[in-house]
């Protein structure tokens, strides 16, 4: 039992939540496991989201008592409903990178997420820039097919730059290369430098991609009818998806950008439409952070999100005991 009664955020151990750390991956007995990849080798522009794991473990410590490490869970004042009652969690710490050797990490960041599968924990993985993507999509090879939605400003279907095929830009071309990945949803898209050549390839190896402008005029709504069918769903949350007046903090940042209550509009219909099997949070980039804000979005996104995940799979399970 913990000593820390009052439990104020400014005391105790930084952990995700301040929550139970747990690194023997084989011994998990939680539900939910936290695991922060901690690289960003594969930043093009802006490194310092290595350290995007740590900051959010750190802003983290204030919603402590909200639905982290409580058997009751929290209550969101906009549904008069409560989330994530019984759900166990703990904080797996980080992967063990050794920084520049990134076949190395491509493997370990696989093995370790597969190991958090095998224990039966839900994986929540907080990069990390975007190249950790994909050896945590490989991860859930057993599971599939499976099926990625990403919600991001780019397209990160470059082939190579100059032979580096694992960077930031690439993760979900070498996603789709592989035969356990079914169908791709990409939202938000709108970055100016998006490639033509880049664009008409994912389409044409199924993409389904929906620009920012195009949630703008269909509205969120509109959007989630308009999804493929979706079965096991791994999710990829690109930070910079998100309008850099509300998330300043990130590597590559792209105005006009998606606003928080789209976001979790989107996320709340893809968990309603599939069984969510993962997710990870990336691109969060401390050094240009602005007061923390960045670091709190992202601590509130993940929350709310695994609310409405776990609401859902409550109401799969209910249907299945029927």
């Amino acid at each position: 039992m913990s000593r820390y009664k009052a439990n104020m955020p400014s005391v105790g151990i930084t952990s995700f939540l301040k929550l139970p750390i747990t690194e023997d991956l084989s011994s998990l007995d939680s539900d939910i496991g936290f695991l922060g990849v901690p690289y960003d080798a594969g930043n093009s522009w802006r490194p310092g989201t290595r350290f995007g794991p740590r900051e959010i473990r750190s802003y983290s410590s204030r919603y402590s008592t909200w639905g982290g490490n409580v058997p009751e869970g929290y209550w969101d004042i906009n549904h008069d409903k409560r989330y994530l009652k019984g759900i166990t969690m703990t904080d797996c710490g980080d992967v063990d990178l050794a920084y520049y050797d990134m076949d190395r990490n491509r493997k370990v960041i696989t093995e370790t997420v597969q190991k958090m599968l095998e224990s039966g924990v839900f994986p929540v993985i907080v990069g990390g820039d975007h190249s950790i993507t994909y050896p945590c999509i490989c991860a859930f090879e057993h599971l599939g097919p499976i099926d990625i939605v990403q919600i991001d400003a780019h397209l990160d279907w470059i082939d190579e730059v100059d032979g580096i095929r694992h960077a930031n830009g690439s993760p979900m071309r070498r996603a789709m290369e592989h035969n356990f990945t079914r169908r791709m949803v990409q939202l938000g898209i709108r970055d100016v430098r998006s490639r033509e050549a880049d664009y008409k390839y994912a389409m044409s190896q199924g993409s389904q991609i929906t620009t920012r402008q195009m949630i703008r005029d269909l509205g969120v709504n509109a959007i989630i009818d308009r999804l493929p069918d979706l079965g096991n769903v791994y999710v990829t949350i690109d930070i910079d998806g998100l309008d850099p007046s509300i998330a300043p903090g990130t590597g590559s940042p792209t105005v006009d950008g998606l606003l928080y209550h789209e976001v979790l509009g989107l996320l709340r219909g893809i968990a309603s439409k599939s069984n969510i099997v993962g997710f990870d949070v990336v691109e969060v980039n401390p050094m240009v952070d602005l007061n923390g804000q960045t670091c709190l979005l992202a601590t509130t996104l993940i929350m709310e999100f695994l609310g409405t995940i776990f609401n859902h799979k409550e109401k799969y399970r209910k249907k299945e005991n029927h």
